[in-house]
């Protein structure tokens, strides 16, 4: 049985529930990356950055089980191209070592645009507004805060994130109510 673009877009919102759970999972993270400077020194909330970032899409995961949101669709094209979308984010990890080694107070500004954009193509995979506006939030966010206030940046970045994601999941939350698919 072949199904259609609209089919299949349509499986993927219900199923994934335009994968809300990896935004959760990224707003939590972001949150905690708010208080590490207040607890650790600048040398290690530059590695918790680093490492931090890897534990997003695990929790993501754990948190989509938690709530029966099936994020890993594997029967359907469309969860495969979720897959491919947010893959190249393995080939930023050079990148934001090099920032780490040379230039750690602009990890914020960096990670903030770079994580940011891959969000783009969720936009239409999910039939989803609330894409465009968390790539447009976090990519402006960081980078003014992280640019141009780099003293505040590894406080002000990450929680300026957490409160895009948790807007962009209320956004989603009102897209699956008002048309589900």
């Amino acid at each position: 049985m072949n199904r259609t673009l609209e089919q299949l877009q349509t499986d993927i919102i219900l199923a994934a529930k335009k994968g809300f759970p990896v935004l959760l999972s990224g707003a939590i993270v972001f949150l905690l990356f708010t208080f590490s400077p207040l607890v650790f020194s600048m040398k290690i909330v530059y590695l918790i950055w680093i490492l931090g970032l890897s534990v997003i899409f695990p929790f993501g995961i754990l948190l989509s089980k938690m709530m029966n949101v099936n994020i890993l669709v594997t029967n359907n094209p469309m969860g495969t191209l979720a897959g491919i979308a947010a893959a190249p984010q393995a080939f930023y990890i050079p990148i934001f070592i090099i920032v780490y080694i040379h230039i750690p107070e602009y990890l914020p500004f960096i990670i903030g645009l770079l994580c940011g954009s891959h969000f783009l193509p969720y936009m239409w995979i999910y039939k989803s507004k609330a894409y465009l506006f968390v790539t447009l939030a976090t990519c402006i966010s960081s980078l003014i805060l992280g640019g141009f206030f780099i003293e505040l940046a590894f406080t002000t970045v990450p929680l300026a994130i957490s409160i895009v994601y948790g807007i962009g999941i209320l956004l989603i939350f009102r897209e699956l109510r008002n048309n589900p698919v």
